[in-house]
């Protein structure tokens, strides 16, 4: 007996495929990669754009630039104390402890691991921890004359942004998120838009062995279409119906309104971008490029002041000498006026011109 051929047109008929022997109209759970994996290299973008806003230096042993801005980038606000059992100033984020005052003021917090978690027995120490927070140099008069212990109880609380009425923020990384899954679409709309007008299009066939023909039609059109043979001979006994439509928007229009979104994100930031989106450069004028440039210098002023205020109050305090400045490749300026535009530091904190000083003393 002869082997008995499947019925492939009676299973497409019934909704069948005839290869997976599942069901034509099931959609596949599979998630697009594409979005995801761009979502994610933009998140290290996003972050990286805003750790770099500012140079930190003269900060104590186990602190740096990085880390601080890290912290204020996940989690929006963080408090900077001193443990003298083990002689280590710290900055972690907090949680209100206690009442607050009548401007909303916390009177009293308690610090938090940055990963949310204290498991480790050498971290026990920070449960039950509670600090004073110190919000005005006036303060500090008042603390001296109760002693020492009072310092050793206080804080100074560091907010990314100006506060919200409830005083506590929503962290940056949770703010950019709608702006970074947008910008992770930009790409494979763009790319679906290509694709859609490279000419390709579906064929309708009624039943496997014509399907099987249109395949062989269409390596027979790359083969020709490699080798540059302008006509191609197709055999087949059915007429094929272009199912096929072609996308109005093109991929250029995906990427300026990619380059517009972006724009949105540097500008929450407080970084010099093209605003909604760039326009041809003769319609650009000096009036326009100063009105974005005005806004998004004053986002960029709200963030360092409260930094360089935080370092003023640290100061006063605990006598560290900390300070932090405008980051020389954000502005595109030489604030420090050394010649160069760059920010010379590294994670110690130390200004290099400071730390070439103290090599050639050395030498």
């Amino acid at each position: 007996m002869g082997a008995n051929l499947p019925d492939y047109a009676s299973l497409v008929q019934a909704g069948i495929d005839p290869k997976t022997k599942l069901p034509i109209k099931v959609v596949s759970g599979e998630k697009c990669m594409l979005k995801e994996n761009l979502k994610r290299a933009f998140r290290i973008l996003d972050e990286q754009n805003a750790v770099n806003r500012y140079v930190w230096y003269n900060l104590p042993n186990g602190l740096n630039g990085n880390l601080i801005e890290r912290i204020l980038y996940y989690k929006g606000q963080a408090m900077f104390f001193y443990m003298k059992t083990d002689e280590t100033f710290y900055f972690l984020p907090y949680a209100l402890d206690g009442t607050i005052d009548v401007y909303g003021h916390f009177k009293s917090v308690t610090p938090l691991p940055f990963n949310g978690t204290a498991q480790d027995k050498k971290d026990a120490w920070i449960t039950g921890l509670s600090r004073k927070p110190i919000y005005d140099l006036l303060d500090i008069d008042s603390m001296e004359e109760k002693g020492e212990d009072s310092f050793e109880n206080a804080c100074v609380l560091l907010s990314d942004y100006t506060k919200q009425i409830s005083q506590t923020n929503i962290p940056r990384s949770v703010l950019q998120e709608p702006l970074i899954d947008t910008l992770a679409e930009c790409i494979p709309f763009g790319r679906t838009a290509m694709i859609n007008n490279t000419g390709t299009r579906g064929m309708r066939v009624p039943d496997q062995d014509s399907y099987t023909s249109v395949e062989q039609a269409n390596s027979q059109i790359i083969d020709s279409a490699l080798k540059g043979r302008p006509l191609i001979p197709t055999v087949s006994s059915i007429e094929f119906q272009d199912l096929g439509v072609g996308s109005g928007a093109t991929a250029d229009e995906f990427l300026q309104f990619m380059q517009g979104v972006d724009n949105v994100r540097l500008s929450l930031l407080g970084l010099q971008n093209g605003g909604m989106y760039e326009k041809d450069s003769a319609y650009v004028n000096e009036t326009t490029a100063s009105s974005i440039q005005a806004n998004v210098g004053q986002i960029y002023q709200d963030g360092l002041s409260l930094r360089q205020r935080f370092c003023d109050m640290v100061n006063a305090i605990w006598g560290l000498g900390i300070y932090v400045e405008p980051s020389e490749t954000v502005l595109n300026s030489d604030y420090d006026m050394d010649g160069d535009i760059d920010d010379d530091f590294d994670q110690s904190g130390i200004p290099g011109d400071q730390k070439e000083a103290d090599v050639d003393a050395e030498m």
